[in-house]
């Protein structure tokens, strides 16, 4: 994807995202590309698939006395998968893939989550008339007397870091 800033011409590449990141980017192996159906941390410590970013970080402040700190692990790597690297609406559940696919530590460590990173934040990044929408947004706020902001899902860190090499 292409930007000018301020009439330079700048990439952000799938490379400058894998040298900024560290995550892999490879085609998404057959086995993990549907949702799982067995979700062990699901069923013993939320009991419903409505499970918010917010709700993770709630257990992890709350870890219950005897529980598998193994399992307080797992829960932290999904909290920070859905809240920082494929950040989306916090209203939005958790992927019960992913949380579900942590299980499987290996398997979870091995997944190239840049190919899932890389393209959520992407799309954010190409959404059109973000300035227009943005402005509407902050017109209508402020006859409410409320500061307006938005928000980019995805990984935009990434891309934030990768503007730095142009200067």
């Amino acid at each position: 994807m292409w930007f000018n800033f301020n009439g330079k011409p700048a990439r952000f590449s799938v490379y400058k995202f894998v040298v900024v990141t560290g995550l892999r980017c490879s085609e998404l192996p057959v086995e993990v590309r549907s949702e799982a159906c067995q979700n062990r941390l699901r069923d013993t410590y939320f009991k419903t698939n409505a499970i918010k970013t917010s709700d993770l970080l709630n257990k992890i402040q709350k870890w219950p006395r005897g529980k598998p700190q193994e399992d307080m692990l797992k829960i932290v790597l999904v909290y920070f998968l859905e809240s920082t690297l494929v950040s989306s609406d916090p209203k939005k559940s958790v992927s019960q893939f992913h949380l579900s696919m942590v299980d499987d530590l290996e398997t979870f460590n091995r997944f190239p989550w840049g190919s899932v990173v890389y393209p959520a934040t992407l799309e954010q990044l190409q959404t059109r008339d973000l300035r227009a929408k943005y402005a509407n947004y902050k017109e209508q706020l402020e006859a409410k007397g409320k500061k307006a902001t938005y928000t980019l899902y995805g990984f935009p860190f990434a891309f934030m870091v990768s503007i730095f090499f142009l200067f």
